[in-house]
This record gives structure tokens, C-alpha cells and sequence, in this order.
């Protein structure tokens, strides 16, 4: 028997995650892989084909077989072998892992997945609280509020059933009391939120007097609950379960377990913000909406959208605040090279309050939007209209930020065009502006910008990428206090946290079990390389340096603003200090 199929037969249960995770990527080679959906051509030493995960007509997909790796340079997504499985079979990481394992022959004992056993169990429970609440709402006289709560929002019985929908008692012990006879059902319901020990040593419910509505995900599993209020003065309206293992609210599409086949077959999608909007909506025939969790939209949720749909249309509120989501989610799909449609509803409507208003719809449902939807442009040119006649540099600064994310080279050239006409500015200057400096400049290499530019951009993703290149100076920026100034808003921080983790622990960043890491080693790994790599270096450093200081001088100013300190001569001359130290750190030069 050949010595390899002898290997695949032993490889079983005595194997770690993490060893079952090497051993999976060291039996697949990526080419003979991805050679499986994409035909490659080689070029040098990568291999390059059209990309299978968005339409375009010359190749910009990578292979690279001496790292294991891949990129996209028109769409932006990348990874590794088990990357590629998840998003071309569109499945989560373990069970990736599980269908690789058995087409390579590893024998896969369940303990391994020991955690997907406990997300198991405790959607489980999540479920069998939910079938109480609905029946709740079915049949308790209590409900009788909900039911004619639900009746007045128009939300017919056939959808309370398809959605589950439920209700909580006002009395705050019922759960406890339902799970009492299993002190393991107790403790996971404490885990997830649904409970919280009181004082007295008892529990009471998260959930009383509301509407309940339960939140699946795309396996149908109920990870999480929403709670509407039916009491007008009670706040707040909604209450959300708190992230747990099996609910990530900036990860979880409400409603598309239900949608996520209607919206595959059509190619297109709706999203809208409210638990409601989606409810009557689908109810309206909307059968391709999904609807984010009581947060605003993520990275996350435009890219699981992404591999669903081309076609994207937002479909938020028609008020100052839902204009402001429109244009922060613009630019969350233009980072993915996606241009979505954008419906902009009449003054004070919602998706909810805007469909019931129309009363049955003959036809198609979405035929009374066509009227009110705009591409992303043409929505931008209308909501910046005034403002760049009356203010045009702070609106050209404005779009330059909303737009700056994009790494597509044939979106970015649209881009470029778009700004250039509405401002009346050469196209140059415009590239110039939305250069980071950091990646290769899809428009000319002649408006490549400096580091020291692209530190003023995008900050971390310079620095992730120069960690990435260059391990060796990972301690000298660790000492400067680099993680003394990462901000928790930008999706590098915490992939630079694991990076470095990963190089105090000895760990190869190729090995890290998450998706999402590869997918942002692999992108920097592609990105082009610093044309000098001490200067870059030296500029990072001095970035970290003005960072500190600024950081000081807001926790100065906070301490001054809250009155944490007197006000004697003695405490000023000490702040005023330390304020004019300070400043002389952030202007000091490293040469």
C-alpha cells in the first residue's frame, strides 16, 4: 500500500484542530484546487485566471502555489486553500474543514468540533425558549396586547407562524422556572443572555412584556432574540440578546435563512434596517430582503452579501439619519467593489410605514420602489447637490473619504470620472486624492503616493502590511506602543493584535484558524512592496509617536473638561506641562 494512502487512513481523532487544519492545507495543493472551478494561466511564478467570485473580462485572480495563497485584484477577496472552498461552495469554516477532510481521507473524530457541538446545544436552547414564546403569543390571554399589537402593524397570522414570532410575560421568572429541572439549561441560558442572576439568588428574565422575535441563521438556527416593547414609555423600544458564541450581531443577517434561495436566484437583494420593514415587506412578496441585527451594517454583512448577490439595493429610512446609514453603507460595498442601488423613500416613511401604506400590491412588489431607486451616484450627486455649490471643498473632502476604500480598478476609474465631473477638477487630481498610497494605484502609477501619505489614510493597513513584509521589526513597534494606539474602528486592529500574537508565540500567520485573518494576510501578502523599506519604517515609527501624544492630550483634555483635577496653580502648571511636552513630541521629526 503507497506510503501517502497509508498516512490518510491513520490521520484520525488523535489529531488537534490546529493539526487537522495543517494537515488539510498540506494535502491540498491550492492550483490543483482552484484549477477545479477557475482556468489559470501561468505568469511568472503565480498562476492568473477570470475571477469566479465577480464578472470581469480581463483576469485579475492570482494564484500563488509557493505560498498557498490567492487574490483577487478587481473584487479584493483572498485567502487560502480552505478560503477558497468556503466562499466557492459558499460554506462556514468548520464545515469546510469537515468536507475537505473527508475528500482528502482523514477520518474526523467529532470531539474536534467540541465547540460547534456547544453553539449546537445552545441554539437548541435558544430554540426551545423561542417555542414558548410563540406559543405564548398564540394562546396566553396575556398576548392578547401582542396579537393586537402585531394586528395593528399589519402582520397577518401566516407570518407570526413562518417567522415565529412570540411573546414574553410580564412576569420576570417564567424562564427560570421553565428551565429550573436542568441547572445546565440554567447556566447556558445565563450564557446567552436570557437570564441574569439576581441578588436575592434567584434569575430573571432579559425578555418581559415584549413582542419576541427570534433570529435565525442561514443553518435555521435560532442564535438570538429581539424584544419589542408594548409599552410606549418604556425604553428601549428594542432589546437585542447580547453577542454570545452563536449570535455576532455584526455578523448576522436577520431574515435570511428565510430569503437567502429567493435572493441567489434572482441575483439581487434588499436591506433594509428594521426587524418590522423585513417582516412587511416579505409579507408584501420582498421574498430577496435581509435586515441587519439592531447594529448598522459591517464589513461582515456586505461581504456575506456579496457572494449571495451582484445586485444590491439599500432600502433604509427616509429621514436625515437613514440618509447618513445610506452613505456610510455605500462605502462598505464600494471597499468591496460593489456600486448598490439606493432607495430614497419620502421624508419621514420607513420601509415598514412606506409598503403599508400602499395597501396590496398588484404586480411585482418591487415595482412601486423602481420610482424612488437610484444608483449609489446618482443618490451621492442628489444629496450633495447643495453642498457643493455652497461648500465645495468639504464636500469633495467628504466623497474622497466615502470613496477612498475602493481597491476595484475598473470602480475606481468610475469613481475618479464621477468626482471629476461634479466638481469641474482634472481626473489626476482626483487620483491623486483617493491614492492610499498604499496599494498599487489601479489608475497610473504616476499618482502612486507616498507612505507618509498613506499613513494619514488608512494608518493601520500600512502598518499590517509592513508587519506582514517585515516580522523582524514587530517588537521595535510593539516597544514604540503600537497597541497603545490602535483603534478599535478600523478592521486591521484586530488582525495586527493576532499578527502579533502570533510572532510573540512563535506561531506561522498561515496557520491561524480564521478565515477572516487569511483573507487580510493574503491581500497584504499581494500588495506591492515598499520601494524603501527603512523609510517606511522610520515613517511608521513617527506615526506612532504623534499618536501617543494626541492620545495624551485627549485623555489631558477630558480629565480638564470632566473636573477630575483642581483647578489650584500647582495642578495647572503641571497640565500645561504636559500639554506643551506633548506637542513637542508630536512635532519632533525622525530623521
Amino acid at each position: 500500500m503507497p506510503r501517502r494512502v497509508i498516512s490518510q487512513l491513520v490521520a484520525t481523532s488523535t489529531m488537534s484542530f490546529e493539526e487537522l487544519y495543517s494537515e488539510i492545507k498540506s494535502r491540498f495543493n491550492i492550483l490543483d484546487l482552484v484549477s477545479q472551478y477557475v482556468k489559470l494561466k501561468r505568469v511568472g511564478k503565480n498562476y492568473v485566471g477570470l475571477c469566479p467570485f465577480h464578472s470581469e473580462r480581463t483576469p485579475s485572480f492570482t494564484v500563488s502555489p509557493d505560498k498557498g495563497i490567492f487574490k483577487c485584484f478587481g473584487c479584493g477577496v483572498a485567502g487560502d486553500v480552505i478560503t477558497f472552498y468556503m466562499k466557492i461552495k459558499g460554506l462556514d469554516f468548520k464545515q469546510a474543514l469537515l468536507d475537505l477532510a473527508e475528500r482528502c481521507g482523514i477520518s474526523v473524530d467529532e470531539s474536534l468540533f467540541a465547540q460547534k457541538r456547544k453553539e449546537k446545544t445552545l441554539a437548541e436552547l435558544n430554540y426551545k425558549v423561542a417555542r414558548f414564546y410563540h406559543a405564548q403569543l398564540l394562546r396566553s390571554e396575556e398576548a392578547e396586547k401582542a396579537r393586537a399589537y402585531l394586528k395593528e402593524r399589519g402582520i397577518s397570522e401566516e407570518t407570526i407562524r413562518e417567522f415565529m414570532l412570540g411573546f414574553a410575560p410580564s412576569n420576570g421568572r417564567i424562564l427560570s422556572s421553565l428551565l429550573r429541572v436542568d441547572a445546565k439549561e440554567i447556566k447556558q441560558a445565563e450564557e446567552l443572555g436570557l437570564i441574569r442572576r439576581v441578588e436575592d439568588g434567584g434569575y430573571i428574565d432579559l425578555f418581559r412584556d415584549r413582542v419576541m422575535i427570534p433570529i435565525f441563521n442561514e443553518a435555521g438556527e435560532c442564535v438570538g432574540f429581539a424584544g419589542r416593547t408594548l409599552d410606549p414609555k418604556s425604553e428601549p423600544k428594542y432589546l437585542n440578546s447580547p453577542d454570545s458564541h452563536i449570535f455576532k450581531k455584526s455578523e448576522i443577517l436577520y431574515g435570511l435563512f428565510h430569503t437567502k434561495k429567493q435572493i441567489k436566484q434572482k441575483g439581487k437583494a434588499y436591506i433594509v434596517e428594521g426587524y418590522f420593514d423585513l417582516l412587511t415587506l416579505w409579507q408584501a412578496g420582498l421574498d430577496n430582503v435581509v435586515a441587519t441585527c439592531g447594529t448598522a451594517l459591517t464589513e461582515r454583512h456586505v461581504a456575506k452579501l456579496k457572494n449571495l448577490a451582484e445586485d444590491i439595493t439599500l432600502l433604509f429610512d427616509g429621514d436625515e439619519a437613514g440618509r447618513k446609514a445610506t452613505l456610510r453603507a455605500i462605502s462598505l460595498f464600494i471597499a468591496q467593489g460593489i456600486l448598490p442601488n439606493c432607495v430614497v423613500l419620502p421624508y419621514g416613511e420607513d420601509p415598514d410605514s412606506f409598503f403599508r401604506s400602499k395597501g396590496k400590491v398588484e404586480g411585482p412588489s418591487d415595482a412601486i420602489l423602481a420610482s424612488f431607486t437610484f444608483n449609489a451616484l446618482e443618490f451621492i450627486q442628489k444629496e450633495y447637490q447643495e453642498k457643493v455649490l455652497s461648500k465645495p471643498k468639504s464636500a469633495f473632502e467628504e466623497l474622497v473619504e466615502l470613496f477612498r476604500p475602493c481597491r476595484d480598478p475598473f470602480l475606481k476609474k468610475k469613481l475618479i470620472s464621477f468626482l471629476a465631473n461634479l466638481f469641474d477638477i482634472p481626473s489626476q487630481e482626483v487620483a491623486k486624492a483617493l491614492s492610499t498610497g498604499f496599494e498599487r494605484d489601479e489608475v497610473s502609477d504616476e499618482y502612486r503616493e507616498t507612505v507618509e501619505e498613506g499613513l494619514c489614510s488608512h494608518p493601520y493597513r500600512i502598518i499590517a502590511q509592513y508587519l506582514v513584509n517585515y516580522p523582524k521589526e514587530a517588537q521595535t513597534l510593539k516597544e514604540a506602543g503600537l497597541l497603545e494606539i490602535l483603534d478599535d474602528s478600523s478592521p486591521y486592529t484586530e488582525f495586527i493584535k493576532t499578527l502579533l500574537s502570533a510572532y510573540d508565540s512563535g506561531v506561522d500567520p498561515q496557520e491561524i484558524l480564521d478565515p477572516l485573518f487569511q483573507e487580510i494576510y493574503s491581500d497584504l501578502f499581494f500588495s506591492p512592496p515598499f520601494e524603501d523599506e527603512r523609510s517606511a519604517f522610520e515613517q511608521i515609527l513617527h506615526f506612532i509617536v504623534k499618536e501617543k501624544a494626541r492620545l495624551k492630550i485627549e485623555r489631558i483634555k477630558e480629565c480638564l473638561e470632566k473636573g477630575e483635577v483642581s483647578f489650584e496653580k500647582g495642578n495647572i502648571e503641571q497640565y500645561l506641562y504636559q500639554i506643551k511636552h506633548t506637542l513637542r513630541l508630536k512635532s519632533c521629526k525622525i530623521t
